[in-house]
């Protein structure tokens, strides 16, 4: 009895070593990948869903649709969860003309995938093509709140409401209106990324980050009257912004801007003293190694047109050099074509005050406050030296500060 048992157990393995060998074979095909995509490989691998996937993507890729999904349908019956393969079956399901099972399977799909990224991409174009909102938009709406794929999320989002902004707004989640915002902004899309503005402010207290961004960018787009009232609005700013440099410099929006030099000519920078009034000045230092033309110390400032203004301000200087020294200008931002300056800075002084009086051309909306020095014709030209400003006011002649 138990050499019977034994040549049983022994046949068992045998032919289990068989199947075995055989299957290894057959499987390393399928590591490899190395397919023929003949008819009787395909028939010899017809347990493997991979292999049948492979075979899929031949046909799909040579225009078979419908040998395709044949594959595709043979590979997610023996592996439910392969979803690249029930993606591409919904997708040969739309080639042959069967939309309402491209739906069925698209709907599957995104019940068992909804909290994972890697194949919302593919399910949200296909929701797009066979119109299914709740889901497109439902993608849209995670690629924005994920930070993925923002640029082809929100151009996907613009092309399906045709660059409707209103009705964009509608399909937002709320926490998605600051990168549409900023986005429209990329674009240079101004009166689209107002109506995104408004709809924010809407709801109060909008973010102090995304507030200058938006303001910075109707100040570079002219857009000064809309500018100022954002700034004044939510930084409770008008006139001169920053005008001690008593904060940091956000070098945007209504605030200084400055430049910087990688050659060491010149530097810009806050300091503790000395201060005219207050607990910071601006210094500005020059090396001494060239005739500069400087131009990189600037403030946008908004203004109504056809009224008196008066600029003060407060300078220091140490050891200026040349004939040309610094000098505060004031011009139209918008070119309108006024210009105004004041006496050049050189030599060494102690803090005094400079006052430049303007009236700004119609229909100019802002002008600029700016640091400027002309390059000198003398031999001895190359300008060093130290100047600090502080304390700039800014007022209407006969009216308000």
């Amino acid at each position: 009895m138990s050499k019977i048992v034994k040549s049983l157990i022994t046949v068992g393995l045998i032919i289990l070593a068989g199947w075995l060998l055989r299957y290894s074979w057959l499987q390393r095909h399928i590591s490899y990948e190395d397919y023929a995509y003949t008819v009787d490989e395909a028939k010899r691998l017809q347990y493997f869903p991979k292999a049948q996937y492979a075979h899929g993507l031949r046909a799909w890729f040579r225009h078979d649709a419908d040998g395709a999904a044949g594959f595709f349908r043979k590979t997610v019956s023996q592996d439910v969860f392969l979803m690249d393969a029930w993606l591409k079956l919904a997708e040969a399901e739309v080639l042959m003309g069967n939309p309402e099972k491209a739906q069925a399977i698209l709907t599957f799909t995104d019940s068992r995938t909804a909290r994972i990224l890697r194949w919302k991409w593919s399910q949200t174009l296909l929701a797009y093509e066979l119109g299914m909102d709740d889901i497109f938009l439902g993608n849209i709406n995670y690629f924005i709140a994920h930070g993925n794929m923002l640029q082809d999320a929100f151009q996907l989002l613009d092309t399906h409401f045709r660059g409707k902004t209103t009705a964009a707004l509608q399909a937002l989640h709320h926490d998605n209106l600051a990168p549409y915002l900023k986005w429209l902004m990329r674009w240079s899309r101004t009166d689209n990324a107002h109506t995104v503005w408004q709809r924010i402010a809407e709801t109060g207290n909008p973010d102090p980050q995304i507030s200058l961004q938006f303001v910075h960018f109707l100040v570079n787009k002219k857009r000064v009257k809309e500018a100022q009232a954002i700034w004044r609005l939510y930084t409770d700013k008008g006139g001169m912004t920053n005008a001690g440099f008593e904060n940091g410099i956000t070098q945007s929006g209504f605030d200084w801007r400055y430049g910087s030099d990688s050659n060491g000519r010149w530097e810009i920078k806050r300091v503790g003293s000395p201060a005219y009034e207050g607990s910071y000045a601006l210094q500005v230092f020059f090396a001494g190694r060239e005739n500069l033309s400087f131009h990189n110390l600037y403030q946008i400032v908004p203004v109504e047109p056809l009224k008196p203004y008066r600029l003060t301000c407060w300078w220091r200087s140490e050891k200026v050099t040349t004939d040309q020294g610094p000098f505060m200008e004031i011009y139209g931002y918008e070119g309108k074509g006024f210009h105004k300056k004041g006496p050049m800075i050189t030599g060494t002084n102690d803090w005094r005050a400079e006052t430049l009086e303007f009236t700004p051309p119609e229909n100019c909306q802002a002008v600029v406050v700016r640091l400027r020095r002309l390059p000198s014709g003398r031999f001895d030209r190359n300008i060093a030296g130290t100047l600090w400003l502080d304390n700039f006011r800014l007022e209407e002649i006969g009216g308000k500060k």
